[in-house]
């Protein structure tokens, strides 16, 4: 991580009113939420609301941080918040446009910044929101001049116009943001991502070659699974969740390629015990050394209810008594604990950084992914 990101003026007060946060947890506890997952899901939502926007969390994050909302626009407005989302997007919108760029996150003061490099997914994902919005395009209208400078940006900045998939030669942030993984699977799903929403949306042109979802593909499908690397790189058969999963979660390949044989392959690697999803089987070589220093495999070997969510929803399409047996699983942590946990450890605790010094974040607005699933008519109940 470079060390300047640790130290931009709008993220070091963050330090501090989170620590702040996580210390008053540690000795009293989380927030528990009374009854079954039907009723305590909503009640961490709305705990991620502050009247103004969705903050990624009820917890400790309570910035606005465009992979959350974006993941949770779509399932957020099939539950009836719409306003709620076009208020968030139109209140973030206004903070990036006095910046005259989109960030990962925004800290508090409306201050923008990138958690820890520019985010690959940061710009596919507002788009996402925006294209789930009630009122998306008006916002695009309103907002057309940054997000038209952000479209070329992207395909300056990410695309490697020799290949068309995610340059190699930088570091972005992604969804695991603590380890160096370059031009991964995660990444190449996200320029998929804009190329279809834009094409489809018509807002914008795509400033990079039609077919990323082909490439994808061709780079990273191995007939059973998305290697996390693409072929003759150390990693280009490495399986891991948010390779696979993100995806066909997505849409932007489609069921029929594999998903089926993807989830069996999650399992085989030990990614869904006792619950979906981990990153990996084991602590990842590139994890960040500040990271590891307090928080070691972060974003390893550790259940990241967000994937869990997305591997889920994929099941539930394909496979759906396993989707159901995932679904089960995580909502009775739920209602054992009052809250949806960012991270779960191995025995479907709270995760715990080094001497406890650090405890997984509460009440994570993707709590929406696993209520709409939850509410979702055809479904049979979850007993």
């Amino acid at each position: 991580m470079r060390a300047g990101a640790l130290l931009q003026p709008a993220i070091l007060p963050a330090y501090a009113t989170s620590a702040v946060r996580i210390l008053r947890r540690a000795a009293r506890g989380h927030v528990r939420h009374p009854g079954t997952a039907a009723s305590i899901l909503p009640a961490v939502l709305e705990r991620c609301w502050d009247g103004r926007r969705y903050a990624a969390s009820g917890g400790h994050f309570r910035q606005l941080w465009a992979r959350d909302l974006g993941f949770s626009a779509p399932a957020l407005v099939r539950l009836g918040h719409g306003a709620r989302v076009d208020a968030s997007l139109a209140w973030a919108l206004q903070a990036w446009s006095r910046a005259g760029r989109i960030t990962t996150t925004i800290f508090p003061g409306a201050r923008p910044a990138d958690v820890w490099d520019l985010g690959v997914d940061s710009l596919p994902l507002v788009v996402r929101a925006l294209r789930a919005a009630p009122g998306g395009e008006r916002l695009v209208e309103r907002h057309a001049g940054l997000l038209a400078a952000e479209v070329r940006r992207f395909g300056a900045s990410v695309v490697d116009p020799a290949t068309g998939l995610v340059r190699v030669d930088r570091r972005f942030s992604t969804h695991r943001d603590t380890v160096d993984s370059r031009g991964n699977a995660y990444a190449n799903a996200m320029v998929a991502l804009l190329e279809r929403d834009l094409r489809e949306t018509g807002w914008f042109a795509a400033p990079f070659p039609p077919g990323s979802a082909d490439r994808l593909v061709a780079a990273f499908w191995r007939g059973d699974h998305f290697a996390e690397g693409p072929r003759g790189t150390p990693s280009h058969d490495l399986v891991t969740g948010d390779a696979n999963v993100v995806p066909f979660w997505l849409g932007v390949v489609p069921d029929d390629l594999g998903a089926g044989a993807m989830l069996d392959a999650l399992d085989a690697a030990g990614l869904t015990a006792p619950l979906p999803l981990r990153y990996g089987p084991q602590p990842p070589a590139a994890e960040d050394r500040v990271q590891r220093l307090v928080v070691p495999d972060y974003q390893g070997a550790a259940i990241w209810t967000s994937l869990g969510a997305m591997a889920t929803e994929v099941a539930l399409r394909v496979d759906s008594p396993r989707g159901e047996r995932w679904l089960r699983g995580h909502l009775a942590v739920v209602e054992r604990d009052g809250t949806l946990w960012e991270v779960l450890d191995g025995g479907r605790r709270p995760y715990r950084g080094r001497l406890g010094l650090w405890r997984a974040d509460e009440a994570m607005l993707w709590a929406a992914l696993f209520l709409d699933l939850l509410e979702r008519p055809g479904r049979p109940a979850v007993r």
